[in-house]
């Protein structure tokens, strides 16, 4: 028996009353674990395996790395309340979760990224801008998944400051001086290049308030989305259901526009 921590990323239920739980372990990476009794009614373990809890249990890791551990006994769960009554940023935490979950190998110690994890649904908890805490992680978690553009640098020049554009063929910056090697760069404007570029180096204990205009969001996303499409061929399911919670909100914008229009 050990005292286990971690976060949980997922449930399945299995047979009638148990639950399969995917976790980021915070000394062991990834791993899933049998509760045994969770679906039902009157169950102490019920609560606890909500998705996005960090919880403190009694339990045991599986023998082999790619079976299953069990959940024995809970010692403390730490909710993140705005998750639970914040569609979207529960959504967001469901990319950055379903992302982790694709990166890392099955037990692979990622105890930085168990740290990130648990910054990320502080801030989201918060109230923090959930989009571009997720994109943070969206920039970072390239390197482990061997894409690591260089956002650095212009490769050609050297160049660390001035004006850039992305360009896949390079695998990152160029500078303006270098743009016609690269007629399918993807011309970002200047506001947006400069968070990419922060993104990928910042730390997120430094940050306390976002304030990023709609229009950059949306240049932020696209460049993402066009190196995760393109470069990785990687969607996950979350990404798509944020994808259609946006074109309802847009719809539903719209359509209350038109009312007050011919009220």
């Amino acid at each position: 028996m050990s005292i286990i921590k971690g976060i949980v990323l997922y449930t399945r239920q299995y047979k009638d009353n148990d639950l399969l739980v995917r976790m980021l372990t915070e000394t062991c990476g990834l791993r899933t674990f049998l509760a045994r009794g969770a679906k039902k009614q009157k169950s102490h373990l019920s609560a606890a395996m909500q998705p996005y809890t960090v919880v403190i249990f009694e339990g045991a890791f599986a023998k082999k790395t790619a079976g299953l551990g069990y959940i024995n006994d809970i010692q403390q769960a730490t909710y993140h309340r705005r998750l639970v009554d914040d569609i979207e940023a529960n959504a967001y935490a469901a990319l950055i979760a379903s992302l982790i979950d694709e990166t890392f190998e099955e037990g692979e110690v990622i105890t930085r990224w168990y740290n990130q994890l648990l910054l990320a649904l502080l801030k989201l908890d918060e109230g923090l801008d959930p989009q571009i805490i997720a994109n943070i992680f969206e920039i970072q978690l390239l390197v482990p998944l061997g894409v690591a553009p260089n956002w650095r640098a212009d490769p050609i020049s050297g160049q660390t400051t001035g004006r850039f554009d992305y360009s896949e063929k390079y695998n990152g910056i160029i500078s303006e001086n270098h743009y016609e090697l690269d007629e399918h760069r993807l011309m970002i404007d200047q506001k947006t290049m400069f968070y990419l570029r922060q993104f990928s180096v910042i730390d997120l204990r430094q940050i306390h308030q976002i304030k990023i205009s709609t229009t950059t969001k949306r240049g932020l996303q696209r460049v993402i989305d066009y190196i995760y499409d393109n470069q990785l061929g990687l969607k996950p399911r979350a990404k798509k259901f944020i994808e259609q919670m946006h074109a309802w909100q847009s719809t539903l914008k719209n359509f209350r526009q038109k009312k007050e229009g011919t009220s």
